[in-house]
């Protein structure tokens, strides 16, 4: 079943770090998979000049961010609540995901429903402008680059959501061949709760890059607002973060920027919404 994010008074829970002070207000079942980011500053980037050697120049300068209030989703979407989306814009689906033997959705007739056993293993093969109707067909919309970021990172600047620690399977998909294992190279979106981001939000590492709503510019951070910033007002691809089941630690990084056009398919790719928390400023 699709579920919607009602209209909320988040005035009265704007500084409630989770939903369980505005639970009167949301449907049981709804309240979980959301999280609200609180409004305040956060720090952007990494110094690439560290003792690791990790980071690109593209993560540089470091710099403070402030954010409005907002609220993301928990989970990365299903492989059963976006299959239940193509199935309601038939005309738009092709451009929307690419189907194959290596994707968590699967067409039977001109039907779209998840692999069975995958219903809650993320939509993978997902286009930005799949990721992108998704959201606003959900009254959502994507997250920026920098709300992404703050729900991965916090307010600590943690090189991971989970903290220093190395990555390893038990908090992470992480190098885990598909050629190998098949499916099990990814984890179900509500897995792995020791890998989850300081505000509780999972899999901000691993399973699938996802797809942001910035375009991508390699120097933006040089230039870029210090107040809710949008990414540059044109480009040719769009900004992913979060790294997929077989990348490096590396890539895991909260701060790492990926990018890819639009419109191109790779099994790795999914998302997840967020929308603006009413009542913020």
């Amino acid at each position: 079943m699709n579920l919607r994010l009602p209209t909320i008074n988040w005035g009265a829970c704007i500084l409630w770090l989770g939903l369980s002070a505005c639970a009167g207000s949301l449907p049981p079942a709804t309240a979980p998979d959301r999280v609200l980011i609180p409004a305040g500053p956060f720090i952007m980037g990494t110094v690439i000049d560290n003792d690791r050697e990790w980071g690109d120049t593209d993560e540089e300068p470091v710099h403070e961010v402030v954010l409005d209030a907002y609220v993301i989703d928990r989970y990365e979407v299903t492989a059963r609540d976006y299959a239940e989306f193509l199935n309601a814009h038939p005309n738009q689906s092709r451009q929307y995901l690419d189907t194959g033997p290596a994707v968590t959705i699967e067409k039977s007739g001109d039907r779209y429903r998840p692999r069975p056993g995958l219903e809650r293993y993320p939509a993978n093969r997902v286009s930005w402008y799949g990721a992108d109707a998704y959201c606003r067909w959900q009254g959502q919309r994507l997250p920026t680059e920098a709300e992404w970021e703050k729900a991965a990172r916090g307010t600590d600047q943690r090189t991971f959501p989970w903290g220093e620690a190395y990555p390893g399977n038990d908090r992470v998909t992480f190098r885990r061949h598909f050629s190998k294992v098949g499916f099990q190279a990814m984890a179900p979106v509500d897995s792995m709760a020791t890998g989850r981001s300081p505000y509780g939000v999972h899999h901000m590492a691993g399973n699938v890059w996802e797809w942001v709503a910035d375009w991508y510019e390699d120097v933006y951070y040089q230039n870029s607002p210090a107040r809710n910033p949008q990414g540059p007002k044109t480009g040719t691809t769009r900004v992913l973060r979060g790294g997929n089941w077989y990348y490096k630690a590396y890539y895991m990084r909260t701060t790492y920027r990926f990018n890819e056009r639009p419109g191109t398919f790779n099994i790795w790719q999914g998302f997840r919404c967020a929308q603006r928390a009413v009542g913020s400023k």
